[in-house]
């Protein structure tokens, strides 16, 4: 064995892509085993070998590697040894870049099937820079071909790459599918109900995103890696047509894909009506959730009014944002109370309410109906497992059932019996959810003021977004209440109206001094001061 290179080290770098190990190329032990060899015969001192097992080489974007130039920037290793340059990577900046590395710390990359390249010579680092844009271009036409393959597929309403979560890759069960339909997507038959169940408690409207991920955490709804869903995650879960059954991928759409839609049109429409809501009126989950964010502005700045903890005065504040400063501070709780007092000038007509009443009532007792119809099926089914699940017992001890299939028996049995038990419990929350709605709405006719400081303060807001567009504030005084579309046309049509001409009066001159207001306020602005729009 060689001497001269005994007081230094080297080390094997393997790495090998899914593609190559599908393929069956050269493993990860027989790259390891030739180069080990080599390295002890050129006479240094071996280190263990460091591995990429699965990745692609398009970056350096790679556990081993990383650890690789972690040494050679300690200098702990001269000499790196792979079968072939590709292993560093597929991509010739990164590999100009590695072998500027290894020149600048004094080691070498040895290339057991490329003696030719180096990085102390001009022509070993041209050969060996060649050999890289070879290995590039291979990555960037499989890549390519790839890529067609997949739109292809797309096009005949596949998805073409791993799901979201709800679905999973499986092949597909139509021997006559054909190559392009060989692998599909179907219903996890775990979170693919989950996801359901999540699409219909946001469309009722009286749940945020956030405590939707904690409620569906806790039933166990999970990402691929069997991880929590995260907020962001969540979002686009409930925005992806995928759960329609449709197919949107590398610009190709179709409407109508061959995988089992999860939610139906009407449902899903709901959820993106409320999710946009929501943003437009910028209620999103922080440390401190504001009733009033996004609602109350300032017609001096054309600005909404933000809220902050002081915690030196243990108090909140709701404030304008204009950058020079805007009145006073206002205390969270003066102002909601000032907008609480709002609804008490207002109410419903008698014949609105009637017919509010009646269609709750026809609505309620039709939805109520559909339960009873679906409980009596599920305990049908129920009573039908159970007595499976007796005749078993019996043929047991009459030994007519050997214990092996008994087990199986009551377990499959069991299974089915869990599952109608949890469609029972959520059929059963639904009922009460229902319940809930029609007692709200029947409040809410009789006296609206009441109902709104009643409730809770996720239905406080809906109620918020359904009567009023804006409050503009001054120096704590709401000098104007814009109503909401729906409840201007009610006004309109005299379906419902402010308690008294006086209060009506009062609130039009409101409005009018809330415009005059933030004409004149707007003339004194200086020439360096601008309304935001």
């Amino acid at each position: 064995m060689p001497t001269i290179n005994q007081n230094k080290t080297a080390v094997t770098y393997c790495r090998v892509s899914t593609d190559e190990q599908a393929k069956e190329g050269l493993s990860i032990e027989a790259q390891e085993r030739i180069c080990n060899e080599r390295i002890l015969r050129d006479g240094y001192t071996l280190l263990p070998a460091l591995k990429d097992e699965g990745k692609s080489g398009k970056d350096m974007n790679r556990p081993a590697i990383r650890t690789l130039i972690q040494l050679i920037h300690e200098k702990k290793v001269q000499a790196v040894y792979v079968v072939h340059s590709d292993r560093i990577g597929r991509n010739v900046k990164d590999y100009l870049i590695f072998q500027e590395l290894l020149k600048s710390k004094g080691a070498v990359l040895i290339s057991i099937n490329e003696p030719m390249i180096d990085n102390e010579s001009a022509m070993g680092l041209t050969v060996g820079t060649m050999m890289m844009t070879f290995s590039q271009l291979q990555r960037l036409i499989t890549a390519e071909k790839v890529q067609g393959v997949m739109r292809e597929i797309a096009k005949e309403g596949y998805f073409p790459t791993y799901p979201p979560t709800g679905y999973y890759n499986t092949k597909n069960p139509n021997p006559l599918a054909g190559r392009i339909g060989r692998n599909i997507i179907a219903t996890d038959p775990v979170s693919g109900p989950l996801v359901t169940e999540t699409f219909h408690r946001y469309a009722r409207g009286d749940i945020s995103v956030a405590e939707l991920s904690d409620i569906m955490h806790v039933k166990g709804l999970r990402n691929r890696q069997g991880s929590r869903l995260q907020l962001n995650s969540l979002y686009n879960l409930l925005r992806n047509r995928l759960y329609l059954g449709e197919i949107h991928w590398g610009g190709i759409d179709v409407l109508k894909g061959k995988h089992e839609p999860l939610i139906d049109q009407e449902t899903f429409d709901r959820v993106q009506m409320i999710l946009e809501e929501k943003n437009k009126h910028a209620c999103r989950r922080r440390k401190y959730v504001w009733l009033l964010a996004g609602l109350v502005t300032c017609p001096r700045h054309g600005r909404r009014y933000a809220a902050e903890w002081h915690m030196n005065k243990k108090k909140a504040y709701y404030h304008c944002t204009n950058p020079k400063g805007c009145g006073k501070y206002i205390e969270h709780t003066a102002l909601e109370d000032a907008v609480a007092d709002k609804f008490r000038d207002i109410d419903f007509s008698d014949e609105f309410v009637g017919v509010v009443i009646d269609n709750a009532r026809q609505i309620f007792l039709e939805r109520r109906k559909k339960y009873d119809a679906k409980r009596q099926g599920f305990v049908n089914r129920r009573t039908g497992l159970e007595s499976k699940r007796k005749i078993a017992e019996e043929k047991l001890f009459s030994s007519t059932l050997s214990d092996e299939d008994f087990t199986r028996i009551r377990k499959e049995l069991q299974t089915d019996i869990d599952q109608i038990n949890n469609e029972l419990l959520q059929l059963e929350d639904q009922r009460e959810v229902n319940v809930e709605v029609a007692r709200e709405i029947l409040l809410l006719t009789r006296d609206i003021c009441a109902a709104y400081k009643k409730a809770s303060p996720e239905l406080q807001r809906q109620y918020l977004l359904f009567f009023w567009e804006r409050f503009e504030v001054v120096n704590g005084v709401i000098i104007s209440a814009i109503p909401a579309p729906l409840f201007d046309a009610l006004l309109k049509l005299e379906a419902a109206f402010y308690r008294s001409q006086e209060t009506k009066k009062a609130q039009e001159i409101a409005q009018n001094k809330g415009v005059i207001l933030h004409q004149f306020l707007s003339a004194q602005l200086d020439s360096n001061q601008r309304p935001s729009p």
